[in-house]
């Protein structure tokens, strides 16, 4: 009998919503560049949803006033987040936000290379931590992997290479 008591209570843990989300962030700012961690002004928030609502961010200023807008009723906007995250440009994932509801809509802005990042992410049970990637690439329009879909809203900007190329005259004076 104490077996079956002993099997009972252990069939009841705690079932929370609490996840640390760790994203690393790679930019490429032209399309011959190398892929580089990401080391520019990165801010990153969450709203709590609905799973059958669709949220989108319509507009670079939408992303930076932390606006999102229901895809089915656009009068419906979100411009209070519940997360906002931390950014340390030094760590290998440098972006974390808590997450302890069942689903999230989360945004990253890139506001030195002016592009932005958002997704839908169902948070697990019992999860403790997620690591996950996302790479933004300002010479594209737009994209999607990993869930994400990154959005540039400045696509004919002419942009700088994150990693200046060597002059020719410099290597022949060597």
């Amino acid at each position: 009998m104490a077996m079956i008591a002993v099997v009972a209570i252990s069939c009841f843990k705690d079932e929370k919503y609490d996840t640390l989300m760790r994203i690393a962030i790679y930019s490429q700012n032209v399309s011959d560049d190398p892929i580089m961690k990401a080391d520019c002004d990165i801010e990153s928030y969450a709203f709590n949803v609905a799973l059958k609502d669709a949220w989108e961010v319509k507009t670079w200023e939408d992303a930076l006033e932390r606006r999102i807008t229901n895809v089915d009723r656009p009068a419906e906007t979100l411009t209070t987040p519940d997360v906002v995250g931390t950014y340390d440009p030094l760590s290998e994932y440098q972006v974390t936000m808590q997450l302890t509801s069942p689903v999230v809509f989360m945004v990253v802005v890139d506001k030195t290379n002016k592009i932005y990042a958002y997704r839908e992410y169902e948070v697990g049970l019992n999860l403790p931590e997620v690591l996950t990637h996302l790479h933004m690439y300002a010479w594209r329009k737009t994209g999607s992997a990993n869930g994400w879909t990154v959005v540039n809203p400045f696509p004919d900007e002419a942009r700088e290479p994150l990693v200046p190329k060597e002059d020719d005259t410099e290597l022949e004076q060597q």
